[in-house]
């Protein structure tokens, strides 16, 4: 096999950064808690329960991915994100009404000591949201090292071995691929001349990748998918997932809903409001 790549083993404890801790950060960091607690079980989660068919039906080899692939233990995640408002992930999820009130309340202590970072955002990119808990500097570039320095806070302060970073916020307004886009260079003069090219979740998928962070994007944006970006990830050696793992795509891909891979009990048609959120 040309090019071929080691993958390392999952050892140690996994930091997953969320950028956006509404309904679908807390769904899922609510699952992970209450399945760690014993209070549900991972049904319909392809890292749980899944299987993978190895050789011929007949031969009947169908081991739990988890056991096949080295991924991390739900034991080893530490969950940790920027949202534009100041609630705990508690908060976020009563508000979201997605699960149900009295599971909430098991593991509250939980939810309630995760609290979101200042956010990097621009009601440019997303017309129809706003809120008070935003990061602010003198340029993008300035907001990307920001971003670092959360990134570099977290994973110290909780010992973690390495981190993994999601786009959960909203889908940005949509843009077209430009010069800012072509090369690093171009890119970080972009960020340095504010360039209404880069939107935050650019300025997300750029700090990420500097620090070495697989990074996904749960939303359309064109995110990480530029050629500058695409770029910096081969200097880091990280590669992006597939571009958007929202409802819709997850329906498409024949993957379950998030509520239901975490075996909880709750509805994401309540996810698209929050607070004049859609």
């Amino acid at each position: 096999m040309k090019n071929a790549s080691k993958i390392a083993d999952a050892t140690g404890k996994l930091g997953v950064l969320l950028v956006g801790m509404g309904a679908v950060s807390t769904t899922t960091i609510a699952g992970v808690l209450a399945v760690r607690r014993g209070l549900a079980k991972p049904i319909g989660s392809l890292t749980q329960m899944g299987t993978v068919r190895l050789g011929k039906r007949t031969d009947g080899r169908s081991p739990l991915i988890k056991d096949f692939v080295s991924l991390a233990a739900l034991d080893d995640i530490v969950f940790g994100g920027w949202d534009i408002f100041e609630d705990s992930s508690y908060e976020a999820a009563r508000t979201a009404g997605v699960l149900a009130p009295d599971l909430l309340e098991q593991i509250r202590p939980e939810l309630d000591a995760i609290r979101p970072w200042p956010a990097v955002f621009d009601r440019h990119y997303v017309k129809r949201l706003d809120g008070p808990n935003v990061k602010k500097g003198k340029n993008k570039r300035d907001l990307a090292e920001q971003l670092r320095a959360d990134m570099q806070r977290f994973k110290q302060e909780h010992n973690l071995d390495r981190l993994v970073m999601v786009w959960c916020g909203s889908t940005e307004i949509y843009l077209t691929p430009t010069a800012a886009h072509a090369t690093i260079a171009a890119f970080e003069k972009a960020l340095e001349e504010n360039d209404p090219a880069i939107p935050s979740s650019m300025v997300y998928a750029y700090a990420a990748i500097q620090e070495g962070i697989p990074y996904g994007n749960g939303a359309s944006n064109f995110s990480a998918n530029v050629p500058a970006l695409l770029q910096l990830a081969d200097q880091t050696q990280r590669r992006m997932p597939a571009r958007t793992e929202k409802p819709p795509n997850l329906i498409k891909t024949g993957s379950p809903r998030p509520q239901a891979a975490l075996g909880i009990k709750g509805g994401l048609n309540k996810s698209l409001k929050r607070k004049g959120k859609f």
